[in-house]
């Protein structure tokens, strides 16, 4: 697995660094790492069924105990192959879809990164690596969607994507890390093997958890990205959002899942009232479109919320349904988006007002999309009909509710895929506009979504192909119930007929596409003032960009006072917070020698002075009187060697004060200073003294100074403890302040110099 990751890795670099000479030829090249993840997923595919899958490690940072591990388990390997064989099809169509060009080069690359990271993240067995990938996806897939630049509506879509995921998965991370602390370990199957994680802070990792994947997959409220998402470049459309990036959230949902069902008693309802709503918002949507492209990004919407319910239901059978239905889904939807690149390459157009009659000028792309549409409808003898089948069986045991829902849902399915094949293939389905002719039969660009399309109907005859792998896969995963079952005919069952109903009662819709349409026009006149996901998205974006400019015009003011008192505050209320409701231990000191009492009174007298005084030099003399009393404390309290370092760098504050303030008016301005500066300095006043009590009633076990005075002869070789704590036991310490020291002593000389010489220019001009 470590071998495939730096082979993706290496093909992007060797792509980007050959610039523009490859051209659209770089997919050639990049081909290797989706035929690469393929073939890892067939040769691990029988260990992956007989046994827990194979595990691999690499050491990170070994004193932390950091430790990325990949788990090539039934799940990973299904996942593998549909990023495998989608996407080798996918760079396939890629190579003759794009017009030579520099920016093709640069596309490539970043495909082949994405193929990697997730690669990664469905074979991670840790949490924060999982993390890693995941945001890597995030990235990419910005890079990819944002790939006309020049184009307002690409970066707006971009940028759109990355809010929503980018959002999900900050909150996925906090989520992830409380479950590693509440569990005791950051790998994944140890998690899955424990106990369930049930409290408060479990709770709500789980919440985020599922945030998290909500907002990648696509799911309500958060679906608007996917659909705006489609100004992208079909092939990047392909891949991500239809077989892979999409199917991130699902794979969380499905490697979690179980456990998080048994930690806690909402997350089935919660899992399953997403999806459903997210199925019918997305087959709402794709009615409605005239865009094929759109059409199947609001499609997808619909099927991932299928299968974000059916695999984060935490149950054997819904599972198993859920695992067939997505290998289903990466097979007809890919070859369905490349066939909507085919037609807009060939005819400049995806608009079904001006498509007609494609089916005699390009029957091999007709054929391509009759198989795949098949598949996506759920006609028998398709995998896509076994898939479902095997989902509805699922949801028979749950209750008529559930799968009456998902087959009334799953007729809109049929719905929109009959709009899909006569909007592009049939007669002009809403008549307007001059129909758009092909340029080519296309025959060559089809040919990858043919590949995939044959697989499907391979796979629809001989479901029990897969029936193995998502087997292994529904038990990898666990939850309550035995797995279903994919088979080409499923008898006479109850499962059987919500299908034939859902099927029947799409076709009728088919049938009545133009009244359907009519219907959805005067819907949609009585719900324009329903804002969509985008008018959403984008007011929240409005909002929030008001709140950051009235809380930057607020903190970030211009004033040195209101910056000292925010990060004051900051420094004091952060540790506050952390001990609320602690019980800390305090001491307070007995009484003072009379040297620690006169000198206690210097200091706190030259303080209360410091605050009064009107002139700077006075300022400046009190101050080092309280760094002197300060001083004075260490060696009557037995710390010499502190007293004097303190005295020292009192010595050079004092002198630096005094000479800069020689350039001052000799008096401080009379300002009237609020109030609130005041309190502030309470505040920051009453901390450190309840720090100073809490300190004095710390540990004082003397291990650590124990083990530096046996170690320093024989392990630094140094007498001198002192030294060799510093240069030897700490060394990143001091390293550390030398260079802040150095960082300050180059800003010093950058201020100073400049004054200098015009010192030195005045001299010189006199």
């Amino acid at each position: 697995m470590i071998l495939l990751l730096l082979l993706h890795t290496a093909v992007a670099m060797v792509i980007l660094l050959s610039g523009a000479r490859l051209h659209r030829h770089a997919f050639r090249l990049a081909t290797l790492a989706p035929v690469s993840t393929a073939i890892l997923s067939f040769t691990n595919w029988s260990d992956a069924m007989d046994h827990d899958g194979r595990m691999e490690e690499l050491t990170w940072v070994p004193g932390l105990d950091l430790v990325i591990s990949f788990r090539l388990d039934a799940l990973a390997v299904l996942f593998l192959a549909v990023i495998g064989i989608t996407g080798t099809a996918i760079f396939w169509h890629a190579g003759r879809y794009f017009s030579p060009g520099p920016r093709v080069t640069r596309f490539a690359a970043i495909m082949t990164l994405f193929a990697g990271s997730m690669a990664g993240l469905v074979t991670s067995d840790d949490l924060l690596s999982l993390f890693v990938f995941w945001e890597l996806t995030t990235v990419t897939s910005y890079l990819l969607i944002g790939y006309d630049d020049h184009v307002a509506k690409a970066r707006s879509a971009a940028l759109h994507a990355a809010v929503v995921t980018g959002f999900g998965g900050l909150a996925m991370l906090g989520g992830l890390v409380v479950l590693g602390m509440e569990a005791g370990s950051y790998r994944i199957s140890d998690i899955i093997a424990g106990a369930p994680l049930s409290g408060t802070a479990a709770g709500v990792a789980w919440a985020l958890v599922l945030l998290g994947a909500a907002t990648k997959s696509a799911q309500f409220p958060f679906h608007g990205w996917l659909p705006a998402a489609m100004a992208a470049p079909t092939p990047a459309s392909a891949f991500l959002h239809s077989a892979t990036m999409v199917k991130a959230g699902i794979f969380l949902v499905g490697r979690l899942g179980v456990q998080a069902a048994e930690s806690v008693t909402w997350w089935r309802p919660a899992v399953l009232v997403i999806g459903f709503v997210t199925m019918a918002i997305g087959a709402w949507q794709a009615l409605r479109q005239t865009d094929l492209k759109l059409l199947l990004a609001n499609s997808t919407v619909s099927q991932l919320g299928f299968m974000f319910l059916l695999i984060g239901s935490g149950a054997t059978p819904l599972i198993y349904g859920g695992l067939a239905l997505l290998a289903s889904h990466a097979l007809f939807k890919a070859a369905s988006f490349l066939v909507v690149g085919t037609i807009d390459h060939e005819t400049g157009s995806r608009d079904i007002s001006l498509l007609s009659g494609l089916r005699s000028s390009m029957p091999l792309t007709f054929a391509t999309a009759v198989t795949a549409a098949a598949s996506m409808a759920a006609l028998p003898l398709t995998f896509g009909f076994a898939a479902k089948e095997a989902a509805f069986d699922g949801l028979v045991n749950q209750g008529r509710i559930p799968v009456a829902m998902a087959a009334a849902l799953s007729a809109l399915t049929v719905a929109y895929t009959g709009r899909f094949m006569i909007g592009a293939f049939g007669s002009n389905l809403l008549g307007t506009g001059e129909p758009a002719t092909a340029r080519h039969t296309g025959n060559r660009l089809v040919l990858p979504a043919g590949f995939i399309a044959l697989l499907s109907l391979v796979l629809g005859f001989f479901p029990g192909l897969l029936d193995g792998i998502v087997t292994s896969a529904t038990e990898t995963v666990g939850g309550l119930g035995e797995p279903g079952y994919l088979v080409i005919w499923p008898g006479l069952v109850e499962a059987l007929g919500w299908s034939l109903l859902s099927l029947t009662a799409g076709l009728g819709l088919v049938a009545g596409a133009r009244r359907v349409d009519l219907t959805i026009s005067r819907i949609r006149a009585n719900t324009e003032a329903i804002p969509g996901a985008q008018p959403v998205f984008n007011s929240a974006i409005r909002v929030l960009l008001g709140f950051a400019d009235r809380v930057t015009g607020t903190i970030q003011n211009g004033s040195l006072p209101a910056y000292v008192a925010i990060i004051l505050l900051v420094a004091v209320g952060a540790p506050t917070l952390g001990v609320v409701g602690a019980d800390i231990p305090v001491s307070v000191p007995g009484g003072a020698t009379p040297a620690q009492a006169t000198l206690g009174a210097v200091v706190l007298l030259s303080a209360v002075a410091l605050a009064l005084v009107r002139t700077r030099f006075a300022s400046v003399l009190l101050l080092g009187a309280v760094g002197y009393g300060i001083a004075g404390l260490f060696a009557v309290a037995g710390g010499p060697d502190l007293a004097l370092t303190q005295i020292l760098v009192e010595t050079l504050a004092v002198a630096l004060f005094a000479l800069v303030f020689r350039h001052l008016p000799a008096r401080f301005p009379r300002v009237r200073a609020p109030a609130w500066r005041a309190g502030v300095g309470a505040i920051v006043g009453l901390f450190i003294l309840a720090a100073g009590l809490v300190a004095t009633a710390a540990d004082t076990n003397t291990a650590v100074a124990d083990r530096y005075l046996a170690d320093s002869v024989p392990e630094a070789e140094g007498a001198n403890v002192v030294n060799t704590i510093l240069v030897d036991f700490r060394a990143f310490d001091t390293l550390g302040e030398i260079v802040v020291l150095a960082v300050a002593a180059i800003g010093a000389a950058g201020l100073v110099r400049p004054v200098l010489r015009r010192a030195s220019k005045r001299r010189a001009d006199r």
